[in-house]
């Protein structure tokens, strides 16, 4: 039998379809094995979001072959779809596929072909549906029910990796949620590459729509939503998002700058008094609410001003944590060619600000719930007693829950994110 091992970069979904490639690997008969172990083939799942994941990527491709020199390396994902040409060139890699082939993966392996297959997400229009049950461990699943992006912010090569927008017919989702729930699932985490665009070249539903007949649904479990651009919470998502205990009160919303200027250069489509706004709304509106966030330095023309200004802007906002990246160009996009790029030892200096930043405001958000009654979900982890509360906070507690949701009192917190210690009620 035959042994294949994964190794997975970048965001959620790509973890989510790693997840979906060793389940076809696994029913066709293979062994699933660590990455760190000797393996007949070898999977590396690429991120090109930033320079440094495409330097990641390549690092673990020359680890998988030095392991055993024998073995087929696959390289699929974003790095792959975007720059074939590079990864094949590694002398390391024996097949190369993008974000199109990897959901037929197994097909290329078992015809022990070797070479480039990539199609080109562009010429690709078709929803590729992706649910993942939590590995089999029936508390939290991920409903993939949109992919690609067609934004084109300056910055940014998701949409060369991902392609471009398209949507889960929403009687398809429905079907998949009452499935999941009548499973036993308590928590069902929506995904997509633009999930706030959902529906749009569908042309007669939108994220709104779907969610207020998701939460109608009967059963005990509540919607997670990934991440979605502040510039599409329309009054209507507003009022389901914060109007419904079937939603939980956590929302990652970008930033990406606290500059009007900079954002501008960046194609983003909102202002900071449009974003600080409904910040505020938000957590007028919802219980407990988590905000979460991404912010980018050293874009370039980036000032000392702008980075102040948006260092000031986020001190005043009640965000619970922020994802913190330092910008590295993108060849193909628009930012690559502007001129200014501001300076390693400044990007560094300034992620570090606003990393500590986020460590500061992530520690008072969990103190202010300390001694107070959450409920939350089982992570179902091997090692420890884990559970995830709605508004975002990890929690280990005194034993297992046996419950599909637990109300849990948060006793103590600590500096990292994940540090925090709580009882069952």
């Amino acid at each position: 039998m035959k042994k294949v091992a994964f190794y997975t970069l970048g965001c959620k979904m790509n973890f989510h379809e790693t997840a979906f490639m060793e389940e076809a690997f696994r029913k066709a008969g293979y062994t699933i094995v660590s990455f760190n172990d000797v393996a007949d083939i070898y999977v590396i799942n690429t991120c090109t979001v930033t320079v440094s994941a495409d330097a990641k990527s390549r690092k673990a491709i020359r680890k998988a072959k030095n392991r055993n020199p024998e073995a087929t390396v696959v390289v699929t994902g974003c790095y792959s779809e975007v720059y074939p040409e590079a990864v094949a060139k590694m002398r390391e890699v024996d097949i190369v596929t993008g974000n199109v082939e990897k959901f037929n993966l197994i097909g290329i392996v078992e015809r022990g072909e070797k070479g480039v297959f990539v199609r080109g997400v562009w010429n690709v229009n078709k929803f590729q549906p992706l649910m993942n049950l939590d590995y089999g461990r029936k508390s939290r699943a991920f409903l993939k029910i949109q992919q690609g992006c067609e934004s084109f912010c300056s910055y940014c090569i998701i949409p060369k990796a991902r392609g471009r927008m398209l949507s889960e017919r929403p009687e398809k989702v429905i079907d998949h949620v009452k499935m999941l729930t009548d499973a036993g699932y308590s928590e069902i985490v929506l995904t997509g590459t633009h999930l706030g665009a959902y529906g749009r070249e569908l042309g007669d539903v939108t994220l709104a729509d779907l969610l207020e007949k998701l939460v109608q649904i009967p059963g005990d479990f509540w919607i997670r939503l990934s991440s979605i651009e502040p510039q599409e919470f329309s009054d209507k998502l507003l009022e389901v998002l914060t109007g419904s205990d079937k939603v939980a009160p956590h929302f990652h919303i970008p930033l990406q700058s606290g500059s009007d200027r900079i954002l501008e250069k960046m194609g983003r489509k909102y202002t900071t008094s449009y974003y600080g706004a409904l910040i505020e709304k938000l957590v007028n509106l919802k219980r407990d609410v988590c905000i979460g966030t991404d912010v980018m330095v050293g874009f370039p023309g980036e000032t000392e001003e702008d980075f102040q200004n948006m260092k000031k802007f986020i001190e005043d906002l009640p965000f619970g944590y922020l994802h913190v990246f330092s910008y590295s160009p993108r060849e193909g996009t628009k930012a690559a060619l502007m001129k200014n790029d501001v300076s390693p030892v400044e990007k560094k200096r300034r992620s570090k600000e606003l990393i500590a930043l986020s460590e500061e405001k992530s520690l008072q958000f969990r103190k202010s719930f300390v001694g107070k009654k959450l409920r939350a979900v089982s992570l179902n982890r091997s090692d420890k007693n884990v559970v995830l509360t709605g508004n975002y906070i990890q929690i280990e507690v005194d034993r297992r829950p046996f419950s599909k949701f637990v109300d849990v009192v948060l006793e103590d917190v600590g500096r990292k994110r994940e540090d925090n210690i709580g009882v069952i009620a």
